[in-house]
């Protein structure tokens, strides 16, 4: 099965395939999905990629989603949540259609910016390896191929396509890596931005990839034949042998933390490369119950001479912490301090705050302060809105981090949330040009 948007790329795998099917000895389909988010030019889509697969008998499944209801009921948001989506109707499109592996036009352009942004996360060796031309049923003939390569091919077989104007869009980071850092990138090496210079760049990089993913497949091995030696079952827990792990390179020990979070049948995504930074800085620290969050509510705690990986308490996830005023504290999931200002202080630092501060007028928090988790039924007004909203429906609509989502934590006093946490404050208590003092709080916490 061929995912066919009309664009350049899957148009051409479409042409090639269903061309070589003969020789391969194998039969081609193709699914379209129309995202309903561009009118009438998605509509054009879907009636091209129609065409196309008429003209080369193809059979095609071609639906229509509302893209944008269905990430809202998922709780997905912006692009990640639409190649989510999309995943989701080629998997099943293709058990539909019996077919046994789904073809995708990734190109050699799409690992250039893939690696670039992954580059600027901070991705380890996984992510740095790019996409692969194969992985189970999903397959990416074209990732050896440039785009220019591609269209080129098309011209000379008087093929068109389709262009998608969302591609030029500055909005979108892959957009910015496609049309300005990369420009920029071949300024730096000495070469002009043209097509062919751009063909040579992401070829280079598919090849430098290529060994690099066969350098994590030799580490995977190894980890492989480590972890038996460093991991121990404990009741719940995973127990790691620190002393000895530690005296293995930096990028076993991350491959380790990996298994060992995969054992609990955690998906691979659900680590980010800040978990295991701080989660490899624990595995070095002698402090006894040093302690990590992680995502799906597990925690790496250090016990002695273990570090145990396992699941979050119902204690750890309930307790509430005071913050003194003034003052700081620490709790399991971060930390939270707490100091009087002047009005004027706050109202000239309110433009370039962080996102882990908030100022609240004085005459507006009503006794003491805690930080603590929050529960979906709770209810106050955002800050901006005059209307009191439930927690757990003001958090599905923003678009923020799913571990933000699923374990709040709110900065409240006797009249209720004040802040939530990394996302907005309350209405109540804003500094106004009328406040004389206001408190400054930061917080802090672990996903």
């Amino acid at each position: 099965m061929v995912a066919v948007s009309g664009g350049a790329d899957s148009t051409a795998l479409l042409l090639g395939l269903s061309r070589l099917a003969p020789e391969l000895g194998i039969e081609v389909c193709a699914a379209h999905l129309n995202h309903r988010l561009r009118g009438r030019g998605a509509d054009e889509d879907q009636s091209f990629a129609r065409a196309l697969c008429a003209r080369l008998a193809v059979p095609i499944e071609a639906s229509r989603w509302n893209t944008r209801a269905r990430m809202k009921r998922l709780g997905l948001s912006g692009q990640n949540g639409l190649r989510v989506l999309r995943g989701r109707f080629l998997v099943a499109a293709a058990r539909r259609a019996r077919a046994g592996f789904i073809a995708t036009a990734h190109t050699a352009d799409d690992q250039l910016e893939t690696v670039l942004l992954r580059l600027a996360r901070g991705a380890g060796l996984r992510g740095l390896g790019g996409m692969s031309a194969r992985r189970g049923p999903r397959i990416r003939p074209l990732l050896e191929a440039s785009r220019a390569d591609i269209e080129a091919d098309l011209r000379s077989v008087g093929q068109d396509w389709r262009e998608d104007p969302s591609n030029q869009d500055l909005a979108y980071a892959r957009n910015r890596v496609r049309h300005q850092v990369v420009p920029a990138l071949l300024k730096v090496v000495g070469a002009f931005p043209t097509p062919r210079a751009r063909r040579l760049l992401a070829l280079r990089v598919e090849s430098g990839v290529r060994e690099l993913r066969s350098a994590r497949r030799a580490l995977e091995q190894w980890s492989a034949r480590v972890f038996p030696t460093v991991a121990r079952i404990k009741g719940r827990e995973i127990a790691l042998d620190s002393e000895t792990l530690a005296s293995y390179p930096y990028a076993i020990q991350r491959l380790i933390l990996r298994r060992s979070w995969g054992a609990f049948g955690k998906a691979r995504g659900g680590l980010t490369g800040r978990h295991l930074e701080a989660s490899a800085s624990l595995l070095a620290s002698s402090r006894d119950r040093a302690r990590v969050e992680l995502p799906s509510r597990m925690r790496l705690e250090r016990r002695g001479m273990d570090v145990r990986l396992g699941p979050t308490t119902t204690a750890d996830q309930g307790r509430a912490v005071r913050v003194p005023t003034p003052g700081s504290c620490r709790w399991a999931r971060g930390f939270a301090s707490a100091r009087w200002v002047s009005g004027d202080h706050a109202r000239g630092t309110l433009p370039r705050k962080s996102g882990s501060e908030e100022y609240f007028a004085a005459e507006g928090v009503l006794g003491p302060l805690e930080l603590r988790p929050a529960t979906p039924d709770e209810r106050f007004v955002p800050f901006g809105r005059r209307r009191e909203q439930r927690l757990g429906r003001f958090l599905s609509r923003q678009r923020v981090a799913h571990a933000l989502r699923e374990r709040p934590l709110v900065l409240a006093d006797s009249g209720g949330i004040l802040w939530v946490v990394g996302v907005r404050r309350s209405a109540r208590a804003p500094v106004t040009a009328d406040t004389q003092r206001a408190l400054r709080v930061r917080a802090e916490f672990h996903d």
